[in-house]
């Protein structure tokens, strides 16, 4: 009888590691969220989402189980979003009641060119931030990251957004141009950190800098940066 009950344990768990490694790696497939994750995402009519394969996943550095999607598409104000991937990770308690809750949603976009940038900025608030987008950026890349926390009730309790901008071509005044401009950035509710700014500021060359905006009273800005130029010319 004791043989058989060690027989037993070594299945369970065996087939328990088994559905980590299986969770943590491919996931588990499923359509049972996907009209589920939709509606959460057209919360605002002006936004839809189509999903095609969703899976069942887990992440294991913060032990949370999560929905996965490859190339959804998102259209808000009647623009594609380049989308590459979307996680929604769901509070793991709600997931046995009627009503699933969602904790946070990650969205990691394709990388955007100027013009695919023109196009998102209806998205943008205020419109003095459209303006710089639309007529003072001339060239660009961007790579991005954002993440949505919601709270209790479905309602947006906070967002960080992260990335790298490459190539970048402005003007920020009348023949005062910046180019060749690279860049890092942080932002969330209160705050946004731009860094390892390097690039040409006219004959200026930035070896490294920063800018950190703190918006809870009005606009306070800090920045560093150190450049090189030669005096003779």
């Amino acid at each position: 009888m004791k043989k058989i009950f060690t027989n037993l344990f070594l299945i369970i768990f065996f087939l328990i590691i088994s559905l980590i490694v299986i969770l943590i790696t491919i996931g588990i497939e499923t359509n049972k969220f996907n009209k589920f994750i939709s509606n959460k995402a057209s919360f605002t009519k002006n936004a839809s989402l189509e999903l095609e394969t969703v899976k069942f996943k887990l992440n294991p550095k913060e032990l949370s189980l999560f929905l996965e999607t490859e190339n959804p598409k998102l259209t808000y104000k009647k623009v594609l979003v380049p989308l590459r991937n979307i996680k929604v990770y769901i509070d793991f308690i709600s997931l046995l009641k009627t009503d699933p809750k969602i904790k946070k949603i990650s969205l990691v976009l394709e990388e955007l060119d100027i013009t695919q940038l023109n196009k998102l900025s209806v998205m943008i608030k205020p419109s003095n931030f459209k303006s710089l987008l639309n007529n003072k950026i001339q060239k660009g890349n961007l790579i991005s990251e954002i993440e949505i926390f919601l709270n209790d009730e479905g309602n947006l309790k906070d967002f960080i957004a992260k990335g790298n901008v490459t190539g970048l071509e402005a003007e920020i005044i009348k023949d005062f141009n910046f180019s060749k401009l690279n860049l890092s950035f942080f932002a969330d509710k209160n705050d946004v950190l731009i860094k390892n700014i390097y690039g040409n500021l006219e004959d200026l060359n930035i070896l490294d800098g920063d800018v950190k905006l703190n918006l809870e009273n009005g606009i306070k800005i800090k920045s560093n940066f150190n450049s090189k130029f030669n005096l003779d010319e």
